[in-house]
């Protein structure tokens, strides 16, 4: 019953916002965001934390203004996904106003390599996968979300340009892999932590962060060609601009931590190009290796 009714609620307040046109709905994200920010809220005191680790040397009321349109931004990629999970293909299509580096992917596929887009949790990942799900064959690992009745919905929006919806578990990671193998695409978050066994303590922006090897792993046993990939928001509500940047060579050596920590600095080359649309809201350096010094959060 309480299931029933959270879907029925967030179904609703999502399709609302998605006839809310983007300029207005990012102007209402600012203020919600302007909000959040000036009360004292776990949004706001994490994202700070974040910043002052990773940009330690920048001056106090910098930070504060990147904090501040961070948390706008991560908002406005909740507000979006009215428009995402709604909206029909050739109206999110035409979001995209621009698509730099597309040449690389070009490239991999006349290689007849897999490709591993590594989306970094930047402006609208939801947008990025359904743009790449039209380049070629996809597969993609999917986690069904806390509300079981949103499952279909999500399932369907993320599957509708063609992608191939696997679950999060040996027997989706083995069909993967053989996507892969066959020169098939997929897509993964490279900044996500993961479990206790899944990762290696790697540094990015110079902490250490406990980081995924599901990648790396898949890349090496694949030879598949990972491409950095995100979405990026246009000011005042004008659209997005789908960006691709090569990932370094080292995230295919043998050595784990070599490997997570090249993969670790393609990310952070991601998010310099856009650090406001970058989520610093989640607390990616929570758990903490055993040499390191009390809690961060």
């Amino acid at each position: 019953m309480i299931d029933n009714f959270k879907t029925v609620l967030v179904a609703t307040f999502l399709r609302v916002m998605s006839w809310i046109p983007l300029n207005r709905l990012h102007k209402l994200a600012n203020l919600i965001g302007r909000i959040v920010f000036w009360l004292p809220t776990e949004t706001r005191r994490i994202t700070l934390i974040n910043l002052q680790l990773v940009f330690p040397l920048l001056p106090e009321a910098e930070r504060r203004s990147l904090a501040l349109q961070s948390i706008q931004e991560t908002i406005k990629a909740g507000l979006e996904l009215g428009h995402l999970w709604y909206g029909n293909l050739d109206y999110l299509l035409a979001l995209i106003k621009g698509v730099h580096g597309l040449d690389l992917v070009k490239d991999a596929q006349t290689s007849g390599r897999g490709i591993i887009f590594a989306a970094p949790h930047i402006g609208s990942w939801e947008l990025l996968g359904l743009y790449v799900s039209m380049l070629g064959p996809m597969t993609t690992l999917y986690k069904p979300p806390k509300i079981k009745g949103l499952d279909r919905l999500i399932v369907a929006s993320r599957s509708r340009a063609g992608a191939e919806i696997v679950p999060t578990n040996r027997q989706g990671v083995v069909s993967l892999t053989r996507a892969l193998q066959k020169g098939g695409m997929t897509g993964i978050l490279p900044d996500q932590q993961p479990r206790n066994d899944g990762g290696v303590f790697a540094p990015f922006f110079g902490i250490k962060a406990f980081t995924m090897t599901l990648l790396p792993k898949l890349a090496a046993k694949t030879n598949a060609v990972v491409i950095f990939a995100f979405a990026q928001r246009r000011q005042n509500g004008e659209g997005f601009d789908i960006v691709f940047i090569p990932g370094e060579k080292d995230i295919y050596n043998p050595d784990p931590i070599l490997a997570a920590t090249a993969m670790n600095r393609s990310v952070e080359a991601c998010v310099k190009a856009a650090p406001a649309q970058y989520q610093w809201e989640y607390k990616r350096f929570k758990r903490r290796p055993d040499d390191a010094p009390g809690r961060i959060y």
